[in-house]
């Protein structure tokens, strides 16, 4: 398991939960001290690596390059393709985060398939991660079909998610759906997910605010949603991007390194900063051919050292943004 914080381990923590006489002790009881130490660990922001960028070696040595590279936690894929298949995530999620946890990282959210209550394996994939102390899973995007009238879609979608927030309820856990600007995702402009969830608890549904993405569906005008959904934004996606032209003379968004391109971070992380957020941080890498596959079959086509310094290299910059925010 996790070790320590900067204040609390989870060993004195559990002598403080044995020595109190009410106390009742139970595997659970363990579990929950973990998730104490995680959130007194978040109150410092750490960065994570989302593992897609990782599935061409194994999870032993994912941990170890995301460890080599400074990293604090791993965001793991419990999906089809990902290190975790979801047929299997009650015996190999614990698995992959006591082996996450034994290097020194945290494994505080991860990202699935899930959108509804109705998602294959939902309830397991949400037991075993409450269980081990987690709080946050990342979504897959709902789509837009373009053939029908978009806002009968978003209200169709409202008794979906509310159905979804009760089964977190039940398993203390938070839904963070992703802002994805693809062609067809509901989310990437933010807005139309929040009038989606805007009635609901944000300790049960919330938002994976992603920079690059959002502020290729907004523009300058990202700002106006992300202070609408402020209080949903509970955990974050970090990459960069800028606008090229295509050989047919139309403007596309091209992934870069961390601090080169469009998005403006300084406001981004002063808004964030006035909200008090403390969610997961997670890096993702879209340019360099870093993305990966969802397949589980991408191979990596660059040196293993030109891998490390190209990922340190953005994780350097956000550590630097972090700072120069006073978010870290």
């Amino acid at each position: 398991m996790m070790t320590l914080d900067r204040r609390v381990s989870r060993r004195t923590a559990l002598q403080l939960l044995a020595a109190a006489p009410s106390a009742a002790w139970s595997p659970a009881a363990a579990h929950g001290i973990d998730r104490v130490v995680e959130q007194n660990a978040s109150r410092t922001l750490r960065v994570g690596l989302f593992s897609r960028h990782l599935q061409w070696t194994s999870v032993e040595d994912a941990i170890d390059v995301a460890h080599h590279i400074g990293f604090d936690a791993i965001e793991w894929a419990v999906r089809p393709g990902g290190h975790i298949d979801p047929a299997r995530v009650e015996t190999d999620l614990p698995k992959v985060v006591e082996l996450t946890r034994n290097a020194g990282l945290s494994v505080p959210m991860i990202a699935t398939d899930i959108v509804d209550a109705q998602s294959p394996r939902v309830e397991a994939i949400l037991e075993t991660a409450h269980g081990l102390g987690m709080r946050y899973y990342r979504s897959a995007m709902f789509r837009y079909d373009y053939t029908s009238d978009l806002e009968r879609q978003l209200e169709a979608l409202k008794p979906r998610v509310a159905a979804l927030a009760d089964l977190n309820r039940q398993h203390s856990m938070t839904i963070a759906y992703h802002t994805h600007s693809g062609r067809g995702n509901i989310g990437g402009n933010v807005w139309d997910l929040w009038l989606v969830i805007r009635s609901l608890d944000p300790q049960l549904v919330a938002l994976n605010y992603d920079t690059a993405h959002t502020a290729i569906r907004g523009g300058n005008g990202w700002a106006d949603a992300a202070h609408a959904a402020l209080k949903y934004i509970r955990c974050l996606a970090v990459k960069d991007f800028t606008w090229t032209r295509a050989a047919n003379g139309t403007a596309v968004a091209e992934f870069c390194p961390l601090g080169t391109g469009m998005v403006d971070f300084k406001a981004v992380f002063a808004l964030l900063r006035s909200a008090s957020f403390n969610g997961p941080i997670n890096l993702h890498l879209e340019h360099s051919n870093l993305l990966g596959s969802d397949v589980g079959k991408w191979k990596l086509d660059i040196t293993r050292d030109r891998f490390i310094a190209i990922v340190k290299r953005d994780l350097d910059a956000l550590r630097t943004m972090l700072r120069d925010a006073q978010l870290n």
